[in-house]
């Protein structure tokens, strides 16, 4: 009975994880350099996800291979403006400063390159990570700090399933 009972559950979930939806997450790589001031940030996110999410914003089809530089460039910075938010330690939202972008591991990963002061350094600092969030309710992102101020340096894993802000607290 007990036997029969274990493979009636084992053939159901099964069926679930050949239907499931694929996961859509992201990872960010963020530095802290204290001789600038700056934070120097690299976003990794899968290729076709973004590619749906521009399209839908844009109401037309984009491809990371096909777009014009230029255009590509601006829809990726304002995507990366709504999504990613980065605030000082007082509260005060930071600008970011588009770097560049490129692709990776057979086209599957963008990478996106940007900068922003963050004065007062990385402690306390907030973060929301909301990238391709508006097209992806399951996405899953997560945010790797590393703060250069201290030898070695100091780091912290921030991970967002959601939409809110997180403070940084170094263990």
């Amino acid at each position: 009975m007990i036997r029969r009972a274990l493979l009636a559950i084992a053939v159901l979930a099964a069926g679930l994880i050949a239907r499931a939806h694929p996961i859509h997450a992201g990872y960010a790589e963020a530095d802290f350099r204290p001789a600038s001031g700056q934070l120097e940030i690299a976003l990794r996110l899968f290729s076709d996800d973004t590619e749906a999410a521009l399209s839908a914003r844009a109401g037309k089809k984009i491809r990371l291979d096909a777009t014009a530089p230029a255009e590509l460039d601006r829809l990726l910075f304002a995507l990366a403006r709504t999504g990613l938010v980065v605030k000082s330690r007082d509260g005060a939202g930071q600008p970011l400063t588009w770097i560049g972008r490129e692709l990776k591991d057979g086209d599957q990963h963008l990478w996106i390159y940007l900068t922003c002061p963050l004065p007062g350094g990385a402690a306390g600092a907030v973060f929301a990570n909301r990238l391709l969030r508006e097209a992806f309710s399951d996405q899953l992102n997560s945010i790797r700090l590393s703060d250069h101020s201290t030898t070695p340096a100091r780091q912290v894993t921030l991970l967002f399933a959601n939409d809110r802000e997180q403070t940084v607290v170094f263990p």
